[in-house]
């Protein structure tokens, strides 16, 4: 197999190992924290927080060291930070460890399985790996497929991770994410490297960092929350929600393979239009259905809306960054929607600390849905505002390119 297509291969057999000791992960670090440790649904929202404001500082500085030290150095170090979660949480789980595990392998149910949620820090250097190694339209499909192998592998992770005990499961994913760091060893990436720390997209990290911002803001005050819903509201056993979890996976998974159509019909921003703006309905109504299959089935559509777009989103940003930058960018993006949503989800905690307290006939519950509504809506506004324009500068390039192979 020739290169970079022998190299792109070992990178999805990396995500995809991680995928699965990050999707054990997901499951047992929630059950391990209600039936261990006996804490709140607050409590669990202030480690979810914490650990989504550690990996936002930590996306940041992959970011740049993929940019300063290299693609594969960078890939070494963020991946061991995965090898050491379930190795804290097997050495002794008190409150002290199970933040320091929180923190090490960002648990913090805020995003995609290893792309900002558990194991997530790696992201910025996988993106910036990923479009080293392709180009244009290509480059959606590509993201496209990487998420898909990813989210599978998570599914199957969610899946295990109901189904042995606390150690065992924490044994396994121990194994497995050390395991994965074999995959880096015979790996051939271009060395790109930027000479200083200036940056020409400065402009543009700054747009995406700020609707990054408000995607983080209305993902943290409402997903961490999810699942334990289930859990502690609904009464749900562990399998089950391990279950709803992977099929809510793997529809997104689907979805995303739709990316490619949907760039190619729709474009960039009316992509984000339709996807994001459905899932405002949809978490509407969540916080009041009163019904755990009704929640069940509200929650397996926003997941899928809400993902759909993100290859197209990623290849978009991508585009618009010189090769050298990539990793700082990509980082920025990841770095500021996660600290915004560590944010909201420690404004969102206190509203789940008493599932049976109303406020004005509401439960009190549903004010952060309400308040996802209202940010989704203003962050749509915000991508129009800040990426029409190029749009349709890289839409005139493409038709002159075009016209020219004619």
């Amino acid at each position: 197999m020739k290169e970079p297509a022998r190299s792109l291969v070992y990178l999805a057999a990396l995500r995809s190992v991680r995928s699965v000791a990050a999707g054990i992960l997901f499951i047992v670090f929630l059950y391990m924290v209600k039936n261990v440790l006996h804490a709140s649904m607050f409590e669990l929202g202030i480690m979810y927080a914490t650990a989504g404001a550690a990996t936002a500082g930590l996306s940041i500085v992959v970011g740049y060291m993929a940019d300063l030290l290299g693609r594969k150095s960078s890939l070494y170090i963020s991946s061991l930070l995965l090898v050491l979660t379930p190795a804290v949480m097997l050495y002794r789980f008190n409150y002290a460890t199970a933040f320091a595990a929180a923190i090490l392998g960002g648990i913090s149910a805020t995003g995609a399985m290893g792309a900002g949620g558990v194991g997530g820090v790696v992201g910025p250097v996988q993106t910036a790996i990923i479009a080293d190694l392709s180009e244009g339209t290509s480059r959606t499909k590509l993201i496209s497929y990487m998420f898909f192998i990813g989210s599978i592998t998570a599914s199957a992770g969610t899946l295990l991770g109901g189904l042995f005990s606390y150690r065992e499961e924490l044994a396994l994913a121990t194994a497995i994410s050390a395991a994965s760091m074999l995959l880096i060893v015979p790996m051939r990436l271009p060395d790109v490297r930027a000479r200083g720390l200036g940056m020409r997209s400065r402009v543009n990290a700054l747009k995406f960092s700020a609707t990054g911002m408000l995607n983080g803001l209305t993902n943290g005050l409402t997903v961490p929350f999810i699942a334990p819903i289930f859990a502690y509201i609904y009464g749900a056993p562990r399998l089950l929600v391990s279950e709803v979890t992977t099929v809510a996976s793997l529809l997104a998974t689907a979805s995303m393979l739709l990316a490619p159509t949907l760039e190619r019909r729709l474009g960039f921003l009316k992509s984000i239009y339709i996807t994001r703006g459905l899932t405002i309905p949809i978490m509407l109504l969540f916080p009041f259905v009163g019904n755990l299959w009704a929640a069940v089935g509200l929650y397996l559509a926003y997941p899928l809306l809400r993902v759909i777009a993100i290859p197209v989103q990623q290849s978009f940003l991508l585009e618009l960054t010189p090769a050298e930058e990539r990793g700082r960018v990509s980082g920025y993006n990841q770095g500021s929607r996660l600290l915004l949503s560590s944010i909201g989800t420690y404004l969102g905690s206190p509203f789940f600390n008493d599932p049976t307290e109303y406020l004005g006939g509401l439960p009190l519950y549903a004010v952060p849905f309400i308040a996802y509504s209202i940010a989704m809506g203003v962050n749509i506004y915000m991508y129009k505002a800040f990426f029409s324009k190029d749009e349709a500068r890289i839409a005139r390039r493409g038709a002159a390119g075009a016209g020219l192979e004619a």
